[in-house]
């Protein structure tokens, strides 16, 4: 159930770890790090051991929120912090306290600033200006929240390991929103 439209959002899912996602969250936000404020998060639904980054914002079980400060932890949200983000999230929630953690984020970043964040989960509740989705060469789809996020994205390519075969190029902003230049 989509309950609300955030065009300054630009969403990332794939088929699951090493397929790529944070290597172009990092390629889009070299790109734009100039141009506007750049707000980064990374969210996981499932626990993951913490590498202190940064202040905790809020330290309950569920959800978790922290704000990452350091450049070198070799997580996801300092990857997107090196690469030029103005700030940096990470967030672990369950899908039913995903939109509040994510709405406490945007009202520490502002509305004014355009989002970059990495989260198949979000999707259900929120028509980002853009969604993409990535699947890793090497795997198949047939899950079914695979399938339905990935007929739900506005461009869907595959992650060879090094490269993308879509070229992060095409990512524009127009008109305050997120958006892909249509090829000639």
């Amino acid at each position: 159930m989509i309950t609300e439209k955030m065009p300054r959002l630009l969403l990332i899912a794939g088929t699951g770890r090493d397929c790529g996602k944070t290597s172009f969250a990092c390629d889009v936000i070299r790109r734009f790090k100039d141009i506007v404020p750049l707000i980064a998060v990374k969210i996981s639904p499932h626990r993951h051991p913490l590498l202190q980054g940064g202040p905790v914002i809020t330290d309950d079980e569920d959800p978790y929120i922290a704000e990452e400060t350091s450049l070198s932890t070799g997580k996801d949200s300092s990857r997107m912090l090196a690469a030029g983000a103005h700030r940096s999230y990470f967030i672990m929630a369950s899908d039913e306290r995903l939109l509040t953690a994510f709405d406490n984020v945007v009202s520490l970043g502002g509305k004014d600033s355009f989002y970059i964040c990495e989260s198949g989960g979000l999707r259900r509740y929120i028509k980002p200006g853009l969604f993409i989705f990535i699947k890793h060469v090497e795997e198949t789809l047939g899950k079914p929240d695979n399938d339905r996020l990935k007929d739900m994205a506005d461009a869907a390519f595959t992650f060879g390991g090094y490269k993308h075969d879509f070229d992060p190029g095409r990512i524009m902003i127009e008109d305050n929103c997120w958006k892909i230049k249509k090829l000639s």
